[in-house]
Parts: structure tokens; sequence; C-alpha cells
């Protein structure tokens, strides 16, 4: 008798709708703007969801059954995924339900791959290997014969742009121009004979290193402002011993529609005070940049971190304005290589981390060549700004500043105004 109850109790459950476990069977999105959302990213955290099976995955499909590129991400690296993310494309006014799939980990379907991470270095005479992560120290910092690096340290691409970081004690930030969707990082910086090199400074099928760094930030690299200096993080090529302590990076995740990264500066000196530096660089699929999260221990009185664009090759006038809740910074010009192309930079600084912006020297032994941004950390202890560049190879388009200065209002606009997705 107990056991036919307790079937009857099942049966009656599942006829009303009532279901045991998964009660959250759909995501709600709605876009009320008057813009259409294209390749908007969506975050829903694994607290968020009731009745979790810990064996099983969220996936997500839209109201035509097919799978909607989705991942779910394993953020502190405890071996359960903290976050489902995706991205959807949303007309003006519409508003799409996507059906919860919970599938085995081995039935999670299979997205194309709009976005990487990569971290290549010589482990042995000709063979460079993906490392997840990766120390360097203070001495003898990776210079000439034997260098080590693919792309002199951690490139990250999705299916519009490619960046880069001189994790070789540099730190000044690059931008890859793409010609194609595909994933191509893997490959970029290595030679025929199996080491690291420069093979990028020349146009491939796929694009090319296109910014000059020289001796600046590059896009998005970082500094501080003391009351009477401009402090590098890091050193310049010539020099052999850093001003950090030691370096690391850490991939975090390597998926389909974002991946994400950590660098981690211990020990950076500043007349003789030590200041720790973590950023956590996300980049998602469809945009033409990435986002950018950084908190430090105590900085010294009165300094402010600085980011920047650099502007050695800027004949045009840049562009700074308010644009919803965020601080725009824009160049526009032929400040590729050789002046050959016109690219687009920016960087869009949440207002509550905004103070003010100077240029750096045009010359000296210092930071030159940078429009620079000084910064405040928000109520969290943290800074937040993205950046972005997108070259007329990619898009022709991209050679008038009126059309790439739309697309980054447009990027701040949404920034501001973010959909906010519905469990039901």
């Amino acid at each position: 008798m107990k056991k036919i109850s307790v079937i009857l109790s099942a049966f009656i459950c599942l006829c009303s709708g009532i279901m045991p476990a998964f009660a959250q069977r759909e995501i709600v999105i709605s876009n009320n703007s008057k813009s259409e959302r294209i390749d908007e990213a969506f975050v829903i955290k694994r607290s968020q969801f009731k009745d979790v099976e810990q064996a099983m995955l969220p996936a997500l499909k839209d109201d035509k059954g097919q799978w909607v590129a989705c991942q779910v991400d394993d953020l502190d690296g405890d071996g359960n995924w903290d976050e489902l993310a995706f991205v959807y494309s949303l007309k003006s006014g519409e508003t799409a339900s996507l059906n919860i799939e919970w599938v085995d980990a081995n039935d999670y379907p299979q997205f194309m791959q709009r976005t990487n991470v990569r971290y290549g270095k010589m482990t042995s005479p000709g063979r460079v290997e993906i490392l997840p992560t990766d120390v360097h120290g203070k001495y003898n910092l990776a210079r000439g014969e034997g260098y080590p690096y693919q792309t002199d340290g951690p490139a990250w691409e999705n299916d519009k742009m490619g960046f880069r970081h001189y994790i070789d004690g540099r730190n000044v930030r690059d931008v890859f121009g793409k010609r194609t969707p595909l994933m191509v990082m893997d490959s970029v910086g290595i030679r025929k004979d199996g080491t690291p090199g420069d093979t990028y400074h020349e146009m491939k099928w796929w694009g090319r290193d296109i910014m000059s760094g020289a001796r600046s930030v590059g896009l998005g690299g970082i500094a501080l402002q003391t009351p009477d200096s401009l402090i590098r993080l890091g050193v310049p090529i010539e020099e052999v011993t850093d001003n950090v302590d030691s370096t690391r990076y850490t991939v975090v995740v390597n998926g389909p529609v974002r991946s994400i990264f950590k660098l981690d500066f211990y020990g950076w000196d500043i007349y003789g005070r030590k200041v720790d530096v973590h950023e956590t660089m996300t980049i998602w699929a469809g945009k033409y940049g990435y986002e950018n999260v950084i908190t430090t221990s105590a900085l010294p009185e009165g300094a402010n971190l600085v980011t920047g664009i650099v502007n050695n090759f800027n004949d045009m006038p840049y562009t700074q304005e308010k644009t919803g809740e965020y601080q725009m910074m824009t160049t526009h010009d032929k400040q590729t290589y050789d002046k050959g192309w016109y690219m687009g930079m920016s960087l869009l600084i949440d207002q509550d981390n905004w103070v003010n912006t100077f240029e750096a020297p045009k010359t000296g032994n210092g930071i030159t060549t940078t429009w620079c941004a000084n910064l405040k950390p928000d109520a969290k202890g943290e800074y937040r700004f993205n950046c972005y560049a997108a070259w007329e190879l990619t898009d022709n388009r991209f050679a008038d500043k009126d059309f790439y200065l739309d697309m980054i209002r447009k990027y701040a606009q949404e920034l501001s105004n973010k959909i906010v997705p519905v469990l039901k």
C-alpha cells in the first residue's frame, strides 16, 4: 500500500506540472531597448538555480529546439561549475524563452569556438607547450637567444580581434588585427623549427600584429601616477631586472562563448613600497574587445592606478565623452604600423572608477606616447574598464570614424542597460 502511494504522489506531481527536481525550466530574456542586441552576454550563477543535481549540467535550447551556444564554468577550481554563460541576439522589443536542459557532462553539446586564450612557452628546444599557469621572477628576464614565450606571453582572441600581453617584464598590451572569425592564436608566433618567434609583423591570411606599443602601456596596460612620477608596471626591453618580484599567469576558462585568465603581479616596487596587482581579463564572443577587472593592495598616499591608449601615430583629435554609465576614451586614425590602415581604439571606464585624463610625455626614459586615465577604486575596491579595437581590414566600415564611434557608444549603452535574465 505504501509503494502505491509513492507512485501515485509522483504521478500527481507530474500531471500538475510540479517537478520533483529542476524546478526552473526556462530562462526569459527581453530586449526593451530601441536597438538590436547582437551576441548579448549573459551569466547565471549556480546559486540562482534551485534543486541542482550534482552530476548534471544546464544547457539551453531555443523555442525551435536548437541548442543555444553556452558553457558552464568552474571559476574557483574546486571541480564544480559556478556559472552558466551564454550569448544570444535579440531584436528590439523581442522576448525569448530558452529551455533549460539538464545533461550529463559527457553529453554536453559542443559549440563552435568563438573565444580562445593561448599561453605557449618553449619548455625544451623546439617544443612549445600550452601551460595553464606559469610564473616568472624578478631577475634574468627572458631576452635574446632562447626566448621562451610564444607571442611574448598570453594571447586572447574572439571571432573579431586578438590581443596579447608582454609577460616578459614589459607588460605592454598589444592588438592583433584579424581577417577571419576562426581562432588562430594557437599557431601564431611559432617558427617552422618549433621555436617562438616574430611571425606576425607581416600580413598573413588571418591578419597580423597592427599596433606599435613603443614605450607606452599599449591599449589598456597599467601604470601608477604618484604626485611626481608616472611609474611603469614592469621595465623596458633593455632591462633584465624587473620592478615586480614575480608575475603569475593562470587560465580560468577557455570556452566557446567566453574565455577568462588572470595575471597576478606580486611586489611591484614603488619607491621601496611593494604593491600587489591582480587582473582578470574576460573576452566574449562577438565583441571587438574584452573586460578587465583589477584589484590591488594598498597604494601609496596620493597615488592613482593608470591605464591608457598608445598615441604615437596619431594626428587626429581624441574623443572623450560620458556615455551611459561609462567614460569613453577613443582614438581613430591610421595608427597602425607604418600608418598603413585605419584602426579605432577605445577604453570604456566605469564612472565609479573615473578620475581624469592626461598625456604622457612624447619622449623620455619612462612611459611615453600614451593618452592616460587616472583611476580610483569603486566601493568594492575594484577597477573596471573595457578595451576595444577595430581594424578596417576586419570590416572596411571601420575606416569611418563615425561608424566606429557609433559602435563604441552602443557598447557603452548596452553595458549601462544590461538585460537581466529571469529564471522560471
